[in-house]
């Protein structure tokens, strides 16, 4: 019971999530039901910690009664999971955290090597000889001594760009402490916009002129008191985060010794504040009333801090002040008044959170020391600024051209997501270092990087529940929405419009344009992508089903106008019927309009809904489709590699009867029926019924196989070859070869009487010379028969529309 008492607290102490499994068995969660930045840090920090409460635990047990056994083994494992779930739905995940720890020795720490990567430089690691699944597994020995700010790990560091102005900002202030003038430096901005880097920038400058403390606020210590004060204590003092209570002693009584004159006096508060046990008269000192202690406790961190400053100019940095507790706020409204009496600057860090309670902080800055306020909001990198750092980072030519800009595309400006976005390509072996710098190795899918999602989520994860209900919700209409399609999703529920201001006040959305419909825009990609990914599947399904079912109401007189959004909506719907014919529509029209990398998407996204319908003639056409879409866009060796696929699908129609009937209408109808010699619409619709073509297009825009029975384009374009079907013949017999199909291609190139569609030949190797006298011998054009089935074309330069070109009557046999 008592074991179970310290795992419980321990675990919620840190904002975990205890849920037990059996009577020695406990499954901890971090990160839900709801997510933090340094989830995974915390995890770890818990089993640590268990080790040492249980070891300590057992110890005492086995003094008392004699008895020993008592152990903890620990397994920190991540995985995706849906929360709503009963913990029987999670009995994989449950097993797998269960498999690392019961490969744990007794009292050690088993991490995963998914988790370790993450986390590498925040803790001391030892590497064992046990594996899950093939994946090592690490054993984490301590955190590692130091009071720096918890972040994941990265393996790559850029250097500061596009912040020379506000750079300046604040050194203008550090330059007016040394005349002994205090002040305050608010620095403002989005997670991973670089305030840290800031501050790291600044401190590098100028600590050998002023004297430096940094301290923390934590996302799961916004109930602790004094929580960013006790990490400015440890940095002063030069305290590991895992130190003993006994070096912590010593230390505090000699750095009081060396500040003020009276240190005794000031110890038992700051010592009471730093989690120390007190005895004999300190404990006397701090044993009133809990109002009278916290009020003393106020005094004490004032006059320590004013003793610094008059000594030398100290500058105290507090980051991530959205995430400061009421107490240390209160003792952070006194320090601002106190950077009027002596040399004291407070830089304080923060997102943009407008309903905070610290958010008065600022304000008592602006009412009170305006002539002593310095405030920089950091924006994204400007383009160029984000080239630079992807350049300092790892080369300006080591990425290919649309990676790199799918990478640029994505960041959008923010250097914590550049840097992430990166490493993403490192972890997936797609960037290797080597002792030249870093060499691109293969391609790879780009997505929303762990890191960036907990970042994201965490802020999500603080919204109160209605503009956390609208902005997972609106995430699934896409980066830009309209009002009056979230209404539609949503069913305009009351308190809509407030909850949207409060996501425009809190940075996650901005207005895209109020008239002749309001308009948002999720302030960062990744921010929607985030907001995504938290949708359980069905609820997911539910909006794109809703979203789709208003677009088809509002655009029911043409749904052309809006193809590509309803088709998107109804693939992840979940509704295969409805989606095979919006994804359909949707590439027709994008690939009507040359929107080739559109089209592409939606028949790639429809091709395996078709495929599991079992639909070969349908998935023959998406294919034949996609394949022209990737060749017109010049891309010839995907091309080449989708219309394989297609043709092994394909299957031809029964051939007509040797003879019929064929009525045609419409002059001249006595000129011969020559496809060369053709300058009427009439006689081409007749040749097109009487001659078959290598290809056929159809009304719908397919080009299909006809004549030949598949086709093949070189990498680069200039070469097409097509292998006509088995046991073609004319309608009297006779069979048709390779050759007739050459022929009909260079009647065009008669000097004395060229065809009516020559100039579209040029593009055949040689057919300009010959035409214009220059080649003698027809057989040195780029059409030629390699034997009786197979025709090839050779070109001087790459020629999407040859295919279409094909399809003409006085191109073919």
């Amino acid at each position: 019971g008592e074991a179970h008492v310290i795992v419980r607290d321990v675990i919620t102490g840190l904002r975990g999530t205890p849920e037990p499994l059996a009577e020695t068995r406990v499954l901890a969660s971090f990160g839900t039901p709801i997510a933090r930045d340094d989830d995974a840090y915390r995890a770890i920090r818990a089993a640590l910690t268990l080790r040492d409460r249980l070891g300590a635990h057992a110890d005492e047990t086995a003094r008392s009664w004699k008895t020993d056994g008592l152990t903890v083994r620990v397994g920190v494992t991540s995985a995706e999971l849906t929360t709503s779930a009963p913990l029987d739905d999670r009995s994989a995940d449950v097993a797998a955290s269960l498999q690392v720890a019961s490969a744990a020795a007794p009292n050690q720490v088993l991490v995963d090597d998914h988790t370790k990567r993450r986390l590498e430089d925040l803790f001391v690691w030892e590497s064992t000889a046990v594996a899950v699944d093939g994946a090592p597994l690490w054993a984490v020995r301590s955190v590692v001594a130091q009071g720096d700010k918890v972040r994941m790990s990265r393996r790559i560091h850029a250097p500061l760009v596009g912040r020379a102005r506000e750079v300046a900002m604040v050194t203008a202030a550090i330059d007016e402490l040394q005349r002994g003038l205090g002040g305050v430096a608010r620095i403002g901005g989005d997670a991973g916009v670089g305030k840290t880097r800031l501050v790291e920038e600044l401190r590098a400058s100028t600590d050998q002129e002023s004297r430096w403390l940094i301290g923390h606020c934590a996302a799961f210590a916004e109930a602790m008191p004094y929580w960013p004060l006790r990490d400015l204590l440890r940095d002063w003092l030069g305290l590991g985060v895992d130190d003993t209570e006994m070096k912590a002693r010593v230390a505090l009584r000699a750095g009081l010794a060396d500040e003020v004159s009276n240190g005794d006096r000031l110890y038992p508060y700051l010592a009471g504040m730093l989690g120390l046990s007190l005895e004999g008269l300190d404990a006397d000192r701090v044993t009133v009333s809990p109002e009278a202690l916290q009020y003393r406790t106020f005094e004490v961190i004032g006059e320590l801090v004013k003793a610094m400053a008059d000594r030398a100019p100290l500058v105290l940095t507090i980051e991530d002040v959205h995430w400061v507790d009421p107490t240390s706020l209160q003792v952070l409204e006194r320090l601002v008044e106190l950077t009027e009496q002596t040399a004291l600057l407070l830089i304080l860090t923060s997102r943009p959170d407008p309903d905070h309670p610290s958010h008065r902080l600022g304000e008592l800055a602006r009412r009170r020391l305006p002539h002593r306020l310095v405030e920089v909001h950091l924006e994204s990198l400007a383009d160029t600024d984000q080239q630079a750092m992807l350049d300092a980072l790892i080369g300006s030519d080591t990425l290919p051209p649309a990676m790199r800009r799918r990478v640029l595309g994505l960041a959008e400006g923010n250097p914590f997501y550049l840097e992430e976005l990166v490493g993403s390509l490192v972890d997936e072996g797609a960037l290797v270092a080597g002792a030249a710098g870093w060499t691109f190795d293969h391609d790879a899918g780009l997505a929303v990087p762990e890191s960036v999602e907990k970042v994201v989520q965490a802020r999500i994860d603080r919204l109160d529940p209605a503009a956390h209900a609208l902005v997972t919700s609106a995430a699934v209409l896409g980066r830009s929405f309209g009002l009056p399609l979230l209404q539609g999703v949503l069913g305009d529920p009351d308190g809509l419009v407030d909850a949207i201001h409060r996501l425009l006040r809190l940075d996650l959305l901005v207005q895209a344009r109020r008239w002749p419909q309001a308009e948002y825009l999720f302030k960062h990609a990744l921010i929607q992508e985030a907001a995504y990914a938290t949708l359980p599947l069905d609820r997911r399904r539910e909006l794109h089903r809703r979203a789709a079912e208003w677009l088809e109401q509002r655009h029911a007189s043409n749904l052309d106008e809006v193809a590509g959004l309803l088709a998107g909506h109804r693939a992840a719907s979940g509704d295969d019927e409805r989606a095979i014919v919006a994804l359909l529509r949707a590439g027709d029209v994008a690939r009507r309009e040359h929107a080739l990398d559109e089209a592409i998407g939606h028949y790639r996204t429809l091709l395996p809904i078709l495929e599991r319908a079992g639909d070969r003639r349908s998935t023959a056409l998406v294919l034949l489709r996609l394949g022209h879409a990737l060749h017109t866009a010049l891309r010839f060796a995907e091309s080449n590699a989708v219309y394989g696929e297609a043709f092994d699908l394909w299957e031809y129609a029964p051939s007509p009867p040797a003879t019929a009937t064929l009525r045609f209408g419409g002059p001249p109808w006595w000129l011969p029926v020559d496809p060369v010699r053709s300058y009427w619409l009439q006689d081409m619709q007749l040749q097109m019924a009487l001659f078959d073509r290598l290809v056929e297009r159809w009304p719908d825009d397919t080009l299909v196989p006809s004549l030949a029975e598949r086709w093949e384009v070189s990498d680069d374009g200039l070469r097409y070859r097509f292998t006509l079907r088995q046991g073609l013949v004319w309608s009297d017999g006779e069979p048709l070869t390779a050759a007739d199909a050459v022929y009909g291609v260079l009647r065009n190139l008669d000097p004395e009487a060229p065809g009516i569609s020559v100039s579209m030949l040029h593009v055949i190797e040689g057919a300009r010379a010959y035409l214009h006298g220059d080649l003698d011998d027809i057989r040195e054009v780029g059409v030629e028969a390699l034997d009786e089935r197979t025709v090839e074309f050779r070109l001087v330069a790459p020629a999407p529309y040859l295919l279409s070109m094909l399809n003409r009557p006085d191109c073919g046999p």
